[in-house]
């Protein structure tokens, strides 16, 4: 058995590499649905027991189909017309309601449109006659930008100093390990 062991565990390897042959893959098949299977290789049993269980299963045949397709349609013809419209009348509704649901939404948007066009003011006006004026504010307003981006930037100056001393603190770390 240690032999067939090491046989099976090279061929396992061949067969994740992809290079076993068919026969190779067949003696894996058996080795873990027919054998006790050790310890250690219990967690590739289910794969190839589910092979083993899907070769039993087989697809029915085109003939069984062609079968099942016209006793099928043989039933819906004993229905008569009332089979048939329910069906259209169903295809007709639902196309009535999406068409019905977009003319909604069409009249809605177009409403809110004309609406917001009554209202709409523009969001920046001209505050300042004097161009001299409008300068100076604006001055004022970067001025206060440059003010707090440079509270900011010492801030950050301040977290780099101590993401400095944590990576010198983390290195003596590393050295005593």
């Amino acid at each position: 058995m240690p032999m067939d062991l090491t046989k099976i565990e090279k061929l396992l390897a061949r067969y994740w590499n992809g290079e076993t042959t068919l026969e190779e893959e067949a003696e894996l098949k058996e080795f873990f649905t027919h054998q006790a299977v050790p310890g250690h290789l219990q967690f590739y049993a289910p794969l190839f027991q589910y092979f083993d269980g899907q070769k039993l299963k087989t697809a029915p045949s085109i003939e069984d189909q062609i079968r099942l397709e016209v006793n099928y349609t043989r039933s819906e013809k004993g229905k008569g017309k009332q089979g048939r419209v329910v069906p259209w009348i169903t295809q007709v509704a639902k196309i009535a309601a999406v068409g019905l649901v977009l003319a909604v939404a069409t009249y809605l948007v177009r409403e809110e449109y004309l609406d917001n066009k009554q209202q709409v003011q523009p969001m920046v006006a001209d505050t300042f006659e004097d161009p001299q004026k409008a300068f100076e504010e604006t001055k004022k307003a970067l001025m206060l930008i440059s003010k707090n981006f440079g509270k900011g930037r010492k801030q950050m100056q301040k977290l780099g100093v101590l993401y400095e001393a944590q990576q010198k603190i983390k290195g003596k770390e590393e050295k005593k390990l």
